[in-house]
C-alpha cells in the first residue's frame, strides 16, 4: 500500500497542482498560468493535494463562503490523475478537507457537479440543480448606461441582508467579482448583469413578463432562486446539481460567485 500524505500544497507545488488540474480537464497550461496567480481569491493555504508515495496524484480547491448564517466553503477542481482514478482518492481528499475546515469554523460545505456519485460517497447530498435557458426580453430593449460599482454594492448588501440563506460579499469576493468584469444595467427593482448574452445575476423587480436584456439573451442560476425571483424563462435545462453537506439551509446565491 502507498504512503498517503494530504495537505495544503507549497508555493513550489503550485505549477505541478496548475498542470495536473489542465490535463485532467483538458485545458490549455500557458493560458491557465497566466490568470492562476492573478485571480483575487488565490490561496496556497486552499489548494489541497493527496500525495501517494510522494506523487502528486488528486487535488482540490477551497473557496471560503459567508452566508447570513455563518461561515461555509466551497469545493472546485476536484481532480486525479487519470492512472489513479477509482482508487477511492478523491473521496479520501474530500472527507479530510472536509473535517479541516470544519474545525476552523466552516460548518458547511457545497459544489457544482456534473455527476453525484463521487460526492454522495463523501457524505454530500443534492440540494438544487443549476438551470439555464432563453430569458423572455424586452424586444425593443435599448441598452442604457451601465451602473457604476458603487451603485451595485449596496443594492446587492440590501438584498443579501433579507435572508441568512442568502450570500455575503466581503471585499475579497467583491475584487473577485469586478475582476472578472461584470457589467450591469439598470432595471426596475435593480438592476442585470450581463456578460455578454449571458446572465448569471439579477436583482428585480419579481414578476416582471419580460427582462430589459438584449434579445437572445440567456439565464444561468440555481433553480431554486430562479423561481423565487421569478426569471421569465421561454424554456429551461439542467446543468449541474448543487450539492452540499452541514449546511443548515438551502444556500442562495448568484452563478457570478460560482467557484
Amino acid at each position: 500500500m502507498p504512503t498517503i500524505e494530504i495537505r495544503t500544497i507549497t508555493s513550489k507545488e503550485a505549477d505541478a497542482f496548475l498542470r495536473l488540474l489542465c490535463d485532467v480537464f483538458d485545458l490549455d497550461f500557458s493560458r491557465a498560468r497566466s490568470v492562476f496567480f492573478k485571480e483575487p481569491m488565490f490561496d496556497l493555504g486552499r489548494k489541497w493535494a493527496l500525495f501517494a508515495d510522494g506523487e502528486m496524484v488528486t487535488i482540490l480547491t477551497t473557496t471560503p463562503l459567508v452566508f447570513g448564517w455563518g461561515r461555509a466553503f466551497g469545493i472546485a477542481g476536484v481532480a486525479t490523475k487519470k492512472q489513479y482514478q477509482r482508487r477511492g482518492y478523491a473521496q479520501r481528499l474530500i472527507e479530510t478537507v472536509t473535517e479541516h475546515a470544519t474545525k476552523r469554523g466552516e460548518t458547511g460545505a457545497m459544489l457544482f457537479a456534473h455527476s453525484e456519485s463521487l460526492y454522495r460517497r463523501a457524505g454530500f447530498e443534492t440540494i438544487d440543480e443549476v438551470v439555464r435557458g432563453p430569458i423572455v426580453a424586452d424586444m425593443v430593449h435599448e441598452p442604457p448606461d451601465p451602473i457604476p460599482y458603487e451603485q451595485i454594492k449596496p443594492i446587492y448588501a440590501s438584498w443579501s441582508d433579507e435572508d441568512p440563506a442568502r450570500l455575503r460579499r466581503d471585499e475579497r469576493r467583491w475584487n473577485y467579482w469586478r475582476w472578472i468584469l461584470r457589467t450591469c444595467e439598470i432595471a426596475p427593482g435593480g438592476y442585470v448583469c450581463v456578460e455578454p448574452s449571458l446572465c448569471r445575476e439579477a436583482i428585480v423587480t419579481p414578476g416582471l413578463s419580460e427582462w430589459p436584456v438584449m434579445p437572445g439573451s440567456s439565464w444561468l442560476g440555481l433553480e431554486s432562486l430562479t423561481k423565487s425571483i421569478g426569471v421569465p424563462l421561454h424554456s429551461s435545462e439542467h446543468d449541474l446539481f448543487v450539492m452540499a453537506r452541514g449546511m443548515p439551509v438551502q444556500p442562495q446565491m448568484f452563478m457570478t460567485d460560482q467557484f
